[in-house]
């Protein structure tokens, strides 16, 4: 009986195929599930800018800034999510071109928003009538959601410096520049 080099490398091929679809389901089934809780903060403030729009005469851009920043997080995600029109791992020119601007729009308005934010803490909570109130759910949403950013963003700089130190320390550690044998690149 004569060998099928051809057919061996079919069946192996749609053995391995067979093999890697239910780790590419459970990946895409993670990153659903990953990105529907991630979307649980922005569309909760919507929702609390939505319900308390005008009870912040104190500062009254911040309901809309909950608003617009929860927006504009969902559509940063939404294009994460658009497929690639040519069927290759790349994206579009457009779908990046559209990310580098909400990127850019959402660093310009969580700058707004810490002006707005920051600048009338503590506000009055208990009298309505008073010209500083702002409603205490709103408030202490939009606070905390804007301090929880500069968090994240300071641990992963911090993250990133530690990272970069280490590559320095161990570049100089190892021999040969930590480039491993002796004559290599």
């Amino acid at each position: 009986m004569a060998e099928d080099p051809e057919g061996e490398a079919a069946a192996r091929t749609a053995l391995l195929a067979a093999k890697e679809e239910p780790a590419a389901a459970a990946h895409s089934l993670l990153m659903v599930l990953g990105k529907s809780l991630f979307a649980a903060l922005p569309i909760a403030g919507i929702v609390i800018g939505a319900v308390y729009l005008g009870q912040c005469p104190h500062q009254p851009l911040i309901p809309i800034y909950l608003v617009v920043l929860g927006a504009a997080v969902l559509f940063l995600m939404f294009l994460s999510c658009v497929p690639c029109g040519d069927g290759t791992d790349q994206r579009s020119s457009l779908t990046r071109h559209l990310r580098a601007l909400c990127l850019l729009f959402l660093c310009g308005w969580f700058m707004a928003g810490n002006v707005w934010v920051y600048t009338i803490y503590p506000p009055d909570y208990e009298t309505p009538e008073q010209p500083r109130f702002c409603q205490r759910t709103l408030f202490l949403f939009a606070f905390g959601i804007t301090t929880a950013v500069h968090v994240v963003l300071g641990v992963a700089l911090l993250l990133s410096l530690c990272i970069l130190v280490g590559i320095f320390v161990f570049d100089a550690i190892l021999p040969y520049g930590g480039h491993g044998s002796r004559g290599g690149p």
